[in-house]
């Protein structure tokens, strides 16, 4: 068994639309059948749906588990009653894929979104020297 983030978005190219011209679905990322496993799948879609509201258009971003040949997409009812039955996993490298957007030239939205709203501290207001090592001592 193993968790597979999947995506598709109008935004696309053709060249990732089926013959009817809908986009289809892209493998984004793969993932153990471990609890490790299920909460990073479950990370990955939240950070790609971020993304894809930001490029606009119509979207959509799931986590999808295969087992034994079939292939199902998780609901959030699914990914609840089978965390507990999950061995706990360790962390592994990830298979990843490349993320279509955005496209060509639009690189200001190739930048990771932020996790948190940032909130606003006195640290922002210091103007501090940049520092250096002395390479030669």
């Amino acid at each position: 068994m193993k968790f597979i983030v999947r995506y598709w978005s109008s935004q696309l190219p053709e060249e990732y639309c089926g013959e009817d011209g809908k986009p289809c679905w892209l493998d984004y990322s793969v993932h153990p059948a471990s609890k490790l496993g299920l909460h990073n799948a479950l990370l990955a879609v939240h950070d790609r749906i971020e993304i894809l509201d930001a490029h606009g258009g119509l979207f959509e971003c799931a986590v999808f588990v295969e087992h034994g040949g079939s292939i199902e997409k998780l609901s959030q009812d699914m990914a609840n009653s089978m965390f507990g039955t999950l061995p706990n996993g360790a962390v592994k490298w990830l298979d990843i894929g490349s993320f279509l957007l955005p496209a060509p030239g639009q690189t200001a939205h190739a930048l990771q979104l932020p996790l948190f709203v940032h909130q606003h501290t006195p640290y922002d207001d210091l103007n501090e020297a940049p520092h250096s090592f002395d390479l030669d001592i």
